[in-house]
């Protein structure tokens, strides 16, 4: 469990409350401030379990790799103090008490708990044929919406509304965008040793372009939390603290961050899924109070 890291956290539970939030947002019927409080205490305690879950996992199946990484080799099963069977009962065991703990909801939170779970537990092997690993990581962390959102009783897959429906799809693509943002910066800190070890990522698809790589996403980005802006029809701190406060964040990041370290690249990838994370949740969090 890596509770003093937590980075790794953030980037599961931000989509969660994006999720919970817009459907407070949106929803026909105004959801109570105890609701929604209930719904979010639901997703901080889960969340500490899938988060480890998810680590267990990902530890477990990229030792072979880890041993070949400086920053990861003393992890737990690639240094051999954990044998695999055993962390993969413990990966069990935590995947299993998140999905108890998520009976608290509605039912439509199953399908995308599930579909959730399964890209993460692919996402580790998506690094030996791939070079956007990750894009699959921005799929499944895309998914937190989804579980949010049916939190609250607004099923992301039975909208007739068409501005509703492509509010969601852009809202989606944008946490899968950020997603590639904020990896792609973590991925450098172990640029050298992943090539040595056969490790593909996006860095190593950049080809020493990734700012610009990053400007291009970041603008994509921006676009998407614009669009929905436009299609539900949110107010001017939407505006400010979205278009114009993630503009702010992704672009000092991009002019900032050193490449060539790693401990700023931790430290920015830690700050990007934070700040990014906690401007769009706030914006929308206003949508619902200036509602009720």
């Amino acid at each position: 469990m890596r509770l003093h890291k937590p980075a790794g956290y953030y980037a599961s539970y931000f989509p969660l409350l994006i999720g919970t939030f817009f459907a407070a947002a949106i929803s026909p019927e105004i959801p109570s401030l105890s609701a929604l409080v209930h719904v979010c205490t639901v997703h901080t305690v889960g969340n500490l379990f899938l988060q480890d879950a998810a680590c267990s996992w990902n530890d477990t199946v990229d030792a072979p790799f880890d041993r070949k990484v400086e920053r990861c080799r003393n992890r737990p099963v690639a240094r051999g103090a954990v044998p695999p069977g055993v962390a993969h009962v413990f990966t069990t065991l935590l995947a299993t008490t998140w999905f108890s703990i998520l009976a608290c909801l509605p039912q439509e939170s199953v399908l995308p708990a599930v579909l959730f779970a399964l890209l993460l537990m692919i996402y580790p092997f998506c690094k030996r044929v791939t070079n956007f690993p990750q894009v699959v990581l921005g799929f499944a962390l895309g998914l937190g919406q989804g579980i949010g959102m049916a939190s609250l009783g607004l099923d992301p897959l039975a909208q007739s509304n068409m501005h509703v429906q492509g509010a969601i799809a852009c809202l989606y693509f944008s946490t899968v965008v950020n997603a590639m943002i904020y990896d792609t910066v973590y991925a450098h800190q172990d640029l050298k040793d992943d090539l040595k070890a056969g490790v593909m990522s996006m860095v190593v698809a950049c080809g020493g372009r990734t700012r610009e790589v990053l400007t291009l996403l970041s603008a994509v980005d921006i676009g998407l939390l614009s669009v929905v802006r436009h299609l539900m029809g949110f107010g001017p701190l939407y505006f400010v603290a979205v278009v114009g406060g993630i503009t702010a964040i992704l672009g000092i990041m991009i002019i900032m961050v050193d490449l060539e370290k790693p401990t700023a690249c931790m430290n920015w990838f830690k700050w990007t899924i934070c700040l990014t994370g906690a401007a769009l949740c706030t914006a929308l969090a206003e949508e619902y109070f200036a509602r009720s």
